[in-house]
């Protein structure tokens, strides 16, 4: 988001259509209020209306789009696997068509893919955080739901994009490789997308920096928290004892720090999601 001056952002579109429209896909709304959904404004986003406002957005046209979203909000979760979103029905060409996203075909390809996978043993934690105080206040849920996790349909798409021999093929990123290194990460991920690297893209310290990611975050209150109280890409102190650590030891943290109850179910749902993780790292994109 450092290069607003050629790319125009937008941030998890597809979430507005999978949580909050006419063809909401996620059983989310089930256990929010009806005022979540209706304060939301975006109550009557189709996946056609956002499709629609990024494809005629009203930013310098020079500008490329930078879509950052999760693969469950265009493939269908295990709880949803036949959803459909009638508004884009219309609009894709064969019915035969392999694409397992909710997209057309031809939207699919117009676009360049970089996948960005982290550990569920450090990612599912971060995540369970959103759902107890005090994050829990902001972001008015208190349930994490194990089938939306992403790695299941991150690795659909990735697969499909690959056996199709897209050109250019899809780059994956794993999250530790970029802490560890993020000079040494950004600069082939910048020559894949065309864009010119600078090291400026390393750091957000301003006030105009934090004012713009706010402005896409708000939505997703108290999701993300830890990216707006930051300043720069950076190798966290915590982050450096790589050394690593038994499931029994990660048990006894998240024990420790939620309770029992909470570490079954952060057990259970980093299990789940370990196979489909381990897979898509091994694709992943090596420091040279």
């Amino acid at each position: 988001m450092t290069r607003r001056d050629i790319l125009n952002f937008f941030h998890e579109p597809f979430g507005d259509a999978f949580y909050f429209g006419p063809e909401k896909i996620s059983p989310a709304h089930l256990r929010w209020s009806i005022d979540k959904i209706e304060s939301s404004g975006r109550g009557h986003y189709t996946y056609d209306w956002v499709l629609q406002s990024i494809l005629t957005a009203d930013e310098d046209p020079t500008k490329r789009v930078f879509i950052k979203d999760m693969s469950y909000h265009i493939i269908p979760p295990i709880h949803s696997i036949t959803a459909r979103a009638p508004s884009l029905q219309a609009q894709n060409l064969s019915s035969i068509s392999p694409n397992p996203t909710l997209l057309p075909t031809q939207v699919v390809d117009a676009f360049k893919f970089v996948f960005l996978v982290r550990n569920p043993a450090s990612a599912i934690p971060s995540l369970y955080r959103c759902f107890i105080p005090p994050l829990s206040t902001q972001t008015e849920d208190t349930s994490l739901d194990p089938t939306e996790l992403g790695y299941r349909e991150l690795r659909i798409l990735f697969d499909y994009l690959r056996d199709k021999n897209k050109n250019p093929l899809p780059l994956l990123i794993d999250a530790d490789d970029l802490l560890a290194d993020p000079d040494a990460i950004l600069h082939p991920l910048c020559a894949y997308l065309e864009i010119p690297y600078s090291p400026s893209m390393l750091s957000w310290p301003t006030a105009e920096d934090h004012a713009f990611a706010f402005s896409l975050f708000e939505k997703y209150a108290g999701y993300h928290q830890d990216a707006l109280n930051s300043t720069a890409l950076a190798l966290k102190a915590e982050k450096k004892d790589t050394a690593p650590r038994s499931s029994e030891e990660r048990n006894d943290e998240w024990k420790a720090k939620y309770g029992k109850e909470a570490m079954q179910v952060i057990r259970s749902a980093v299990d789940a999601c370990r196979d489909d993780y381990e897979y898509l790292r091994s694709f992943r994109m090596r420091p040279s």
